[in-house]
């Protein structure tokens, strides 16, 4: 007798799902879209700092880099070296004026702009006792830079001044007292595919680029570092108070490649 055609096709299948529940596939997750997100760094802490006797609250950079030779202090090393007869260290006090230095030839050499006032504020301004301040200097001769930076006074400390936790029976506090970041003092260059003094500070301190805040008198170097993502400010005429306002409070973050105070380049 034939068996009917549909009832042993559903027997046939019946039989087959009875066989596959039986064996048992290996646990295995959905195959999904999943994304993963890129957590960015969070911001650091909305920070206060007094202006006119208002509290204002500002993102404040984690780091704060000076250029040294045409920023902070004139003459340039090279012009020491090359133009004044290499007659630089030891230097010494000037002795008609305790603010001012004379190199080995008797050549002046003094903090330009408001380098003192500026200083200053880092010393004692609660707000940026804990912004990293360093050093990024590309210099002729690097060793009168260091000597330099333990010879210059930003003030007496016979003064009413904020210690923050320094040591109070020095009598000077001296430029070499405000760096409590990242130091480099070099003849390579600032942006270098080798020797990148950005990129050191940043991979050693664990500080990005877009919170590093840099001041430098040298347009050019300005353009190569902002190009990093760095905030940077063109100083032509060293520390001012207007270009450390600036810099600081009205302009950080920037970090689109261009250039603060760039718009005052003379060429």
């Amino acid at each position: 007798m034939r068996t009917p055609v549909v009832p042993a096709l559903l027997l046939f299948f019946s039989t087959l799902l009875i066989k596959a529940s039986a064996f048992q596939l290996p646990k295995t997750t959905a195959r999904t879209c999943t994304r993963i997100r890129r957590t960015a760094t969070p911001p650091p802490p909305m920070l206060l700092y007094s202006n006119n006797d208002n509290e204002i609250s500002e993102r404040l950079p984690k780091a704060i880099i000076f250029d040294l030779d045409g920023c902070l202090w004139t003459p340039e090393m090279y012009e020491i070296l090359f133009f004044m007869g290499g007659m630089g260290s030891p230097f010494r006090e000037d002795p008609n004026d305790a603010l001012n230095l004379l190199t080995s030839g008797n050549n002046p050499v003094r903090l330009l702009g408001d380098v003192r006032s500026v200083f200053l504020d880092i010393y004692t301004e609660p707000h940026l006792r804990d912004v990293q301040i360093g050093i990024s200097s590309r210099t002729d001769e690097p060793d009168w830079a260091r000597e330099l930076l333990t010879k210059f006074k930003v003030v007496s400390l016979g003064e009413d001044i904020n210690f923050q936790g320094r040591d109070e029976n020095e009598e000077f506090v001296y430029l070499e007292n405000i760096f409590n970041g990242p130091i480099e003092i070099a003849k390579d260059s600032k942006v270098d595919p080798n020797v990148d003094h950005f990129r050191r500070i940043s991979l050693e301190c664990g500080i990005d680029y877009e919170d590093i805040l840099f001041f430098d008198n040298e347009y050019g170097n300005c353009q190569s570092v902002a190009s990093l993502g760095v905030s940077v400010v063109y100083c032509p005429d060293g520390v001012t108070r207007e270009v450390w306002n600036m810099g600081l409070y009205d302009e950080f973050p920037r970090n689109d490649g261009s250039v603060i105070n760039g718009d005052q380049r003379g060429w």
